[in-house]
């Protein structure tokens, strides 16, 4: 499969007009993934009057982000947040060890994982962001301690999401043994791995660089939310 670098500049509209085109809901100039999977935005070029085509598609009091630096946006649309985040995406060393095996949670684990998700990374894991791709995890003594698993999908990516470890069991590599595993499924699928993540996370930024990810772009999020005026 060719790779196209270039379709990450541009990922979220990318997985709503390929892969993920059963999960959206809009018009041929912006997308939304579908309520209560994730809350994304996609533009197929960066003007924010395209906000107005999508006021059918959202309901009044909605939040949800949009890739992009935004001073102001149309009437019945309000900007609560501007976050600072950035890409990296995944470049495998050829003297990596052997991959651990990991375990993929079925829908029996649905209330734990989205619990877990929630509790280290709230607002963006929804009831049906499960639908979008596989999740992994770890559980000790029966309890499900860190997951990790795949968001965005698009023609020769995947967006590795939800990598967390409760904070009682951090410090453990845990989140590092499951995103190595998850990124080589991803490589034998014929995919490259991907991610997001705060440019104010060093943490994790130093962990995704451990285990081979390098930063690719800024890619700056707004938090919006729609309220209908009329």
């Amino acid at each position: 499969m060719k790779h196209k670098l270039s379709l990450l500049d541009n990922p979220i509209w990318s997985a709503l007009s390929s892969v993920h085109q059963e999960f959206s809901a809009g018009t041929h100039e912006i997308k939304r993934y579908q309520e209560q999977t994730i809350p994304f935005i996609g533009l197929q070029y960066n003007d924010k009057n395209l906000l107005t085509q999508l006021e059918p598609y959202i309901k009044n009091e909605e939040e949800i982000f949009l890739k992009d630096e935004l001073e102001s946006v149309p009437e019945n649309w309000e900007i609560l947040q501007q976050l600072a985040c950035i890409q990296m995406v995944y470049n495998p060393s050829t003297k990596e060890s052997a991959i651990d095996t990991i375990s993929q949670l079925s829908e029996q684990d649905s209330d734990e994982l989205h619990a877990l998700v929630n509790l280290v990374q709230p607002g963006f894991f929804k009831q049906k962001t499960t639908l979008l791709g596989n999740y992994y995890g770890i559980r000790k003594e029966g309890t499900l301690i860190a997951v990790a698993g795949e968001r965005m999908k698009l023609n020769g990516f995947t967006e590795m999401s939800a990598v967390c470890t409760h904070p009682a069991h951090t410090g453990n590599g845990y989140a590092q043994q499951l995103l190595r595993g998850l990124c080589q499924i991803t490589l034998e699928k014929g995919n490259i791995p991907f991610l997001h993540v705060l440019e104010s996370n060093t943490r994790a930024i130093k962990i995704y660089e451990f285990l081979n990810f390098t930063k690719r772009i800024d890619f700056p999020l707004a938090k919006l939310r729609y309220t209908r005026k009329n």
